[in-house]
């Protein structure tokens, strides 16, 4: 190949070449009218030359069988999406792992035993839930801390129109150095007759059946406003099985689903069946806009209470939502998705954040009403609808490699205790007690560098919901003589309640966090959040006990500054 490269540029040279000037001595001149024979060229000069030839042949040659490569890979990948073998596909193994190694202290201002729940000061491990702020986790069940993975076995069957996969997922999560907890986290079967056997075309109709927990099978579409999930039916006798029939088009989409639980007959101390129906539906009318809505109906079985064993408790509702976006696609929490195992490629739950540049926004907006019937204190022996409402509006912004986020969320307490149910426990609201809503507005701003290095600050104040009564509360405290006012928080996952002292007051909690991230080796990072709030409900609280007992008050802070540095993996 040198010898053909030289061949081939050697004329270029010596055509290149500057004339003689005139005049020049006999022994430099080129061949002339006197014929005299032309020099060597300067063979530093050539080999210069030459090696830039091959390097640029070289790298063509490279580009060329990369482009080749690409679009073989493509091919097959086409060709295998597509082949109707008849064969068995899948594979099996971990996906959805995350490892988190975190030094915290979660109040760096008070010692062991002067906050609810405690402090134990600065350790490794992971943080309770005041390492936590109202505003994080928004749209999933985890707090970002936790070490688990998903033990997934995977298979599939292709041909023609006809798909059909089957997944079987644990939950591999409470890791112990004794102990492990195992948990089916959305195990499904799942047959779909496409229109198009290529895929290309979205349009299929669909049928999942999940035959331990269809706890991912939702209504609402924030997470922590979702409803409809295995909460309902936290005093089943048995697992929350479901089923669901989706149609799904390039615009639309459409679905009808049903649960099944088992609850013990108060009557009888049988198991009783109690069912659930699920719908929703939703359009894009242009590409940037989706509308959605769903809804459903419970039989959450029959209410405890004594006198009211022949009532049972329904729950009824609806959401909405409008989703409208611009260069950046649309949100949906990963606690809905179902998993696929595809060998040992790391997993796209995690996908790095990407910085194309330009602008690019997405604001979504959903409100959801709710119904129960309950127990009416009001009335003995007859029952009543209780309410619930809850709404919010998530705006994301990036523009270059700046990010911001926009969280503003309403619920009632209606809704907030409606997998309880309520408070007492499936009763309403009794006329003479007063119950506000949870409120929070959160706003935050951060910036990347070279996709390695981002800082972040975010800023957000909560108004916690809350149930005073005039006179104790059944269930929290009944013993307490005078007003009595409880403070309620959840995250749609834990519920926490705590007693305020007599004639405490309720104000806002203000929250600031800043933040700063590196990302490394793919799925590495490390995080360290430094934050500070301002809360007064946690100065004089008690945890709520039953009768009899007796409130024990903890003189707390409220002031904490906190401080959480994780190394963490997730693949």
């Amino acid at each position: 190949m040198f010898a053909a490269i030289v061949t081939s540029a050697a004329p270029r040279l010596v055509h290149a070449q500057p004339a003689e000037p005139a005049g020049a001595p006999e022994g430099n001149r080129g061949a002339g009218p006197g014929g005299a024979p032309a020099p060597s060229v300067d063979e530093a000069r050539l080999r210069e030359l030459v090696d830039r030839e091959v390097a640029r042949i070289l790298t063509e040659r490279a580009a060329r069988d990369a482009a080749d490569r690409a679009a073989r890979e493509a091919t097959e990948r086409e060709a295998s999406a597509v082949e109707d073998t008849g064969e068995i596909r899948g594979a099996s193994g971990f996906m959805d792992t995350r490892l988190a190694f975190t030094f915290t202290n979660e109040n760096m201002l008070v010692k062991p035993g002067e906050t609810l729940p405690s402090v134990p000061g600065w350790r490794f491990g992971t943080p309770s839930s005041l390492g936590v702020l109202f505003f994080d986790g928004y749209d999933t069940r985890y707090s970002g801390f936790e070490t688990l993975s998903h033990a997934v076995l995977y298979r599939e069957y292709r041909s023609g129109h006809l798909q059909v996969e089957g997944s079987l997922v644990v939950r591999i999560d409470d890791l112990g150095e004794t102990q492990l907890g195992l948990s089916d986290d959305g195990s499904y079967l799942t047959i779909s007759d496409w229109k198009d056997p290529s895929h290309k075309d979205p349009t299929r109709i669909s049928l999942t059946a999940f035959p331990v927990s269809s706890d991912r099978f939702r209504l609402g579409y924030s997470y922590r406003l979702s409803w409809g999930g295995s909460p309902e039916y936290t005093q089943s006798a048995s697992s929350v099985p479901g089923v669901k029939l989706q149609l799904d088009t390039a615009r639309t989409y459409a679905f009808v689903g049903a649960k099944s639980a088992t609850r013990i007959d108060p009557k009888t101390g049988a198991d009783r069946a109690a069912l659930a129906v699920l719908g929703g539906a939703g359009i894009d009318p242009i590409p940037m806009l989706r509308l959605e809505a769903n809804g459903g109906y419970f039989d959450r079985g029959y209410n405890d209470l004594p006198g009211y064993e022949r009532d049972k408790v329904r729950l009824f509702g609806a959401s909405v939502q409008a989703s409208i976006h611009s260069g950046m696609p649309l949100r949906s929490s990963l606690d809905y998705q179902l998993y696929k195992f595809h060998g040992e490629a790391v997993s796209d739950l995690f996908a790095p954040e990407r910085y194309p540049g330009g602008v690019a926004w997405l604001a979504q907006s959903e409100f959801t009403v709710i119904g129960q019937t309950l127990a009416d204190p009001a009335a003995p022996g007859q029952t009543t609808v209780q309410s619930g409402k809850a709404g919010d509006l998530n705006v994301r912004v990036k523009l270059d490699r700046f990010r911001l986020r926009l969280d503003l969320s309403y619920r009632d307490l209606g809704f907030l205790l409606h997998s309880l149910p309520s408070l007492p426990v499936g009763e309403q609201f009794p006329a003479s007690d007063t119950a506000t809503a949870d409120y929070f507005g959160a706003v935050g701003l951060d910036r990347n560098w070279d996709d390695w290095l981002t800082l972040g600050l975010i800023a957000g104040v909560e108004k916690p919901a809350t149930l005073s009564s005039p006179q104790g509360i059944p269930g929290i405290a009944p013993d307490a003589m005078g007003p009595t006012t409880a403070v309620i928080r959840s995250n749609n996952v834990d519920t926490q309640i705590a007693v305020l002292a007599p004639g405490a007051s309720t104000p806002r909690q203000y929250a600031l966090k800043a933040t700063a991230k590196v990302d490394f080796a793919r799925i590495f990072s490390t995080l360290v959040e430094l934050f500070y709030s301002y809360d007064r409900t946690g100065e004089h609280v008690a945890p709520p006990c039953s009768s009899p007992c007796s409130l024990s008050f903890v003189p707390g802070a409220a002031h904490q500054l906190g401080l959480n540095a994780t190394l963490q993996a997730r693949f």
